[in-house]
């Protein structure tokens, strides 16, 4: 770094303050160091001084001149060494900041792991408290107030996972302890709370030859353990027994007690006789002197039988005599010695060793080493505790004795973990897949080959393809060219809940080059993932709307299934939408961007007629592979979409049928149990009951805080509200009139359970909605259930609509086409299209065919008629002629801005001012075709316990007008909101 940087842009996060206008929000300056200068970089994690406390921020420029007459701060430290944003996400920061009027902070946290980039921690402090005060209060305001007076000062965070009751309610208790002044609340330093996770491990130290040696000195003292020792590093196989003591300290008493256990023998002293002639003389001689001196022929013979050399023990037991031999000494013709006694082991090394543990108490210690040594790598201490008998004790005496080393390890979270993807054969294109590949192939070869970039930026597919059709398989192959080129691919899914199954097709085809980020992972899993995309470990990310924001330094793809989906639109701030980030973040990086749906979105259709995304098409559906090639190929079979019956519920009525199933739905669904297969039924709805109602006043009970009709569950027996999760026990006596006659209204999933149990007893039922998939991992484990032909019917939620492959589903039940339809918002239309398509998508997948049937009661509607027929096109016409009349996106641009305060009267007053200062902004741009809608109550005008306002501007740039508009707390601002609600 030159020294001429000598000041930083510094950005931290911090809360909107009062007044605040749109716009305003960068960075602050701050001196850098000496000590700094030659390191600090671009996008790296710092701390810095921000008021009282101290916070994490992020370096995103380096000013030349400081801001006049400021008295500076210096850069505190840099708290990781490599930077936390590359360029081009610093780049598509300032883009989102810029687009959607955020401050830059937020779109800078949107780039990292949640808990790396932190808001000011809020801490609360426990102040004196008279005993009145203290009487007055109820025992909950208590329990919170002394969990605070136990820790003081403690932050909010910490108090939420110790209070032990619903936070709402707790954080009303809290507000009202402020209020009387007995807790106060201040900022904390906001630092960094996430670190990588480090597990102890335990390894080998010493070379194996090592072990016996080092093994002797552990555990308790034993002779027999020094003579085993000595007998192993003896280079003599047979050394003498009284030198073997004396070397181990040991005494004979000790090695005669290991040759009683089997481990050694002893053999004795002996005398050895030794003929010195040549051996031929020795039979002669022998044959001569019989006559004279027949014991010493004898002797002289048994010697020579023996090859001239034996112990005389040996021939005394064969009739020979000491006497006769040392009368042969004398003649000068043999020799005699004598041989002390001498050790012999009788185990091989490893029993050796495992003798030697025993004998000194450290029979653990050797299960450890010997596991050690046959893993042959560090091992994690949890693991070294589970396969063998060792406590910790073991392991520190092992590392005192040099033979273990005891260490920490970075051991990354992650949660493809235990999962394994076994390899599959890709299947052979149809001709239609074959002509979308080509143009694929040749964009992306035109786009990411080292030669000069395309003109006009890289290119923009469109895949429009019905259901079924193999868009998955392009993507794979987009991917795997990409990564051929040496560059990296996002593939982004709409819900966390289909991300395994995304995952599961991406890993087969690349193994260990996978992962996912998203919101339903641990942080520590999303940190260090994130950890891992950043250091080049993984080329493909997937996951939901927040794995576009993963740190790859080579991005050459970016992929959006199901392009469609609202939820690729962020509702909190900044509110970007993910097709719009993807299409900035591949202009940066001169990406590819592959659009895929089977029912696009209108805006994205609507560009590809007008030439800005390439449109490509894939209008027949395929089934699942049948039958491998000789190549190893997978051969697909072409098919056809299901039909799609729309029964009239009116006609179902007037012919006295009063069950929530059409009698078409009824017989379908008989015939498809009968026959094995599955089915779905589907309904946008949770619960048994969405209202209750007292039938003698018309009272529908409702939330206190968001004021919507409160959903009975019968799991439970709970009312609850689906906007905030506040719940009560369904009352016996209407709370307005008293009256016992209170009646269920409406249909939830959880009925619609009910009435498959209750109309099929034999059918095994699921239900996937938000209820049955609350804890981590419950999509994945619904989703296997139902795969695996553990259920023939799964009831549920949008959920089921999208992008399930399923082959055994022969059915799909619309039970309730018209939920979405009457609702005040100008996607309605779109959005029943899409949902009724999506879901009737799933049936019908494989050669076994399908069927669908749509409940209605407004069977003629334009979006429903065009989704019975599978029929994009017509709906497109019939909806884009309303979007032109009305102004609509594509052909207008909207911002919402919603305000939301727990008093209406200031919802009111807010808004209105706002209001105000946005008309005179038109009349002073004067901006043709503008207009400025409401302020007005929201369609769902309470959450939470919060009023909820809103003005609607529509305008062709959105931005230009609402720059510099003066905003504080409470209000959110939506360019181009995907509803209006």
């Amino acid at each position: 770094m030159s020294e001429e940087r000598l000041y930083a842009e510094v950005v931290v996060n911090r809360p909107t303050s009062p007044g605040e206008r749109l716009g305003e929000r960068g960075g602050f300056t701050y001196a850098i160091p000496p000590s700094l200068r030659p390191q600090v970089r671009l996008g790296h994690l710092v701390r810095v001084p921000f008021g009282g406390v101290r916070q994490v921020g992020v370096v995103v420029g380096f000013p030349s001149e400081p801001p006049a007459g400021a008295e500076l701060r210096p850069l505190e430290a840099i708290l990781d060494p490599e930077p936390v944003l590359l360029p081009h996400q610093l780049a598509l920061a300032r883009f989102l900041a810029r687009t959607q009027l955020a401050p830059l902070a937020r779109c800078v946290a949107l780039m990292l792991p949640p808990g790396l980039f932190p808001p000011p921690e809020v801490l609360l402090e426990a102040l004196p408290a008279s005993p009145e005060d203290l009487a007055a209060l109820s025992p909950e305001d208590r329990r919170i107030l002394d969990l605070v007076r136990a820790r003081s000062p403690l932050s909010l965070r910490a108090l939420r996972q110790r209070v032990g009751q619903p936070w709402p309610s707790a954080y009303r208790r809290l507000l009202r302890l402020i209020h009387l002044g007995l807790v106060a609340r201040r900022a904390g330093d906001a630092l960094p709370r996430l670190r990588p996770r480090r597990a102890e491990t335990v390894r080998l130290a010493a070379a194996w030859e090592a072990v016996p040696e080092a093994l002797a000195t552990l555990g308790r003292e034993s002779e027999q353990a020094r003579l085993l020792l000595a007998l192993l590093r003896s280079p003599d196989p047979l050394p003498e027994a009284e030198a073997l003591c004396r070397a181990a300290g040991a005494r004979m008493a000790s090695l005669r007690a290991l040759e009683r256990r089997g481990w050694v023998r002893v053999l004795p002293a002996r005398t050895w006789v030794e003929w010195l002639p040549p051996l031929e003389d020795a039979a002669r001689l022998a044959e001569e002197m019989r006559p004279r001196a027949p014991a010493q022929a004898r002797a002289l013979a048994l010697l020579a039988e023996a090859g001239g050399r034996a112990s005389v023990e040996d021939l005394k037991a064969s009739g020979a005599s000491r006497k006769a031999f040392a009368a042969l000494e004398d003649r000068g013709w043999v020799r005699l010695w004598e041989e002390p006694a001498q050790a012999m082991l009788l185990l091989d090394e490893e029993k050796a060793l495992s003798a030697l543990a025993e004998l000194r108490d450290v029979a653990r210690a050797l299960e450890v080493l010997r596991f050690l040594r046959q893993e042959g790598r560090p091992v994690w201490i949890g693991g070294v505790y589970a396969q063998t008998s060792a406590d910790r004790a073991t392991l520190q005496a092992l590392e005192a004795a040099g033979l273990v080393a005891l260490e920490e390890q970075e051991s990354p979270r992650d949660p493809l973990a235990g999962l394994s993807f076994p390899p599959e054969a890709p299947p052979t294109l149809t001709p239609d897949q074959e002509a979308v590949w080509r143009e694929v192939e040749q964009g992306i070869a035109q786009c990411l080959a080292p030669e000069k970039p395309p003109e006009g930026g890289p290119p923009v597919f469109l895949l429009h393809g019905v259901t079924g059709s193999g868009k998955t398989e392009i993507y794979l192959r987009a991917l795997e060219r990409t990564l051929a080129l040496g560059r990296q691919a996002v593939v982004l899914v709409p819900e966390i809940a289909l991300t395994p199954q995304t995952i599961r097709r991406f890993a087969v085809r690349f193994p260990g080059r996978v992962t996912t980020l998203h919101s339903g992972l641990s942080p520590g899993e999303r940190y260090d993932q994130w950890r891992r995309v950043r250091a080049g470990q993984v080329d493909v990310v997937v996951g939901a709307r927040s794995a576009l924001f993963a740190p790859l330094p080579r991005l050459g793809l970016i992929v959006l299934d199901e392009e469609h989906e609202p939820s690729y639109k962020e509702s909190r701030p900044p509110c970007y939408h993910a097709r719009e980030a993807a299409l900035e973040l591949a202009r940066l990086t001169g990406s590819v961007v592959l659009l895929g749906s089977a029912t696009p979105s209108l805006e994205s259709y609507h560009r590809a007629q007008e030439g800005m995304f390439r449109l490509l098409s894939l209008p027949q559906r395929i089934f699942r592979p049948v039958s491998p090639e000789p190549a190893g190929k997978v051969q697909v079979v072409p098919g056809s979409l299901p039909p799609v019956h729309i029964v009239d519920m009116r006609q179902e009525l007037r012919a006295g049928n009063r069950s929530i199933f059409s009698r078409r739905l009824q017989q379908a669904l008989d015939e498809t149990l009968a026959q094995g297969e599955q089915a779905i039924l589907f309904l946008n709805r949770r619960g048994s009951a969405t209202f209750v109602l007292c039938r003698d006043c018309g009272h529908v009970l409702q939330c206190p805080r968001c004021e919507l009709p409160l959903t009975y569950h019968r799991a439970g027996e709970a009312l609850r509200c689906h906007h905030c999760g506040f719940q009560m026990a369904p009352p016996a006596l209407c709370p307005a009139c008293g009256s016992a006659r209170i009646r269920y209204f409406g249909t939830g999933t959880q009925r619609v359970e009910e009435a498959v149990k209750a109309r099929w007893p034999q059918a095994r039922v699921l239900r996937w909605d938000l209820d049955t998939a609350r804890t981590k991992g419950a999509h994945e484990r619904i989703l296997h259930q139902f795969a695996t032909r553990q259920a023939d019917v799964l009831v549920g939620t949008q959920m089921v609509a999208k992008g399930l492959d399923l082959p055994w589903v022969t059915l799909v039940g619309v039970v309730a086409a018209d939920t979405a339809l009457n609702l005040p918002d100008f996607r309605a239309a779109e959005r029943t299209f899409q949902l009724l398509t999506q879901v009737a998508g799933r049936a019908g997948r494989s050669l076994r065919g399908g069927q669908v049937v749509v409940q209605t009661y407004l069977p003629e509607h334009y979006a429903v008629q065009a989704a019975s027929r599978h029929d994009f096109g017509a709906f497109y016409q019939e909806e884009m002629a309303f979007r032109r009349r009305m102004g609509y996106p594509p052909f207008g641009r909207l911002a919402r801005l919603l305000f939301v305060h727990t008093r209406w009267a200031v919802c009111q007053q807010e808004t209105e001012r706002v209001a105000r200062w946005l008309e005179e902004r038109l009349a002073e741009l004067g901006l043709p075709g503008s207009a400025l809608l409401g302020p007005v109550p929201c369609f769902f005008a309470r959450e939470r316990g919060r009023f909820r306002w809103h003005l609607v501007l529509r305008t062709a740039d959105p931005v230009r007008v609402l720059e510099g508009v003066p905003l504080g707390p409470g209000w959110r601002v939506d360019v181009d909101p995907v509803d209006l609600l």
